[in-house]
């Protein structure tokens, strides 16, 4: 009864041995039986495994690139919207602030500050 076992280096050799041996010995040799079919299926889920890997390398890549050519645009809409807004106020508003009209642009597109970081940090007055 043989075995059924995938084929490798070592039992390529070993099966070479015996049909040597066989030769030497006049007798009949059997080959082992070798599962074709479960040999591919495994190549084949490797192969299924190694693609998966690749496409998930490739969307992390876009993904890094799309950030990249967005970022800059999103922080463009931002400080164009804060200028806007800075621009909307009357001069008795923005002194209120403590900035001067010429003071906006600076304000709004050289500003380094981080954006959601609330300058007041009062809480809501409750209902009595």
């Amino acid at each position: 009864m043989m075995m059924k076992m995938r084929m490798t280096a070592m039992s390529s050799n070993a099966a070479l041995n015996n049909t040597a041996n066989a030769a030497v010995h006049n007798t009949t040799y059997a080959m082992p039986q070798v599962d074709v079919l479960s040999n591919i299926t495994y190549a084949r889920s490797l192969q299924a495994a190694a693609v998966r890997k690749g496409v998930l390398i490739l969307a992390r890549a876009i993904a890094r690139g799309a950030v990249w050519l967005v970022q800059p645009l999103l922080d463009w809409q931002r400080k164009n919207r804060t200028y806007s807004e800075l621009m909307s106020l009357d001069d008795r508003m923005l002194e209120d602030i403590g900035l001067h009209r010429t003071q906006v642009r600076s304000i709004a597109f050289d500003s380094e500050i981080e954006a959601g970081v609330a300058a007041n940090t009062n809480r809501s007055p409750k209902a009595a």
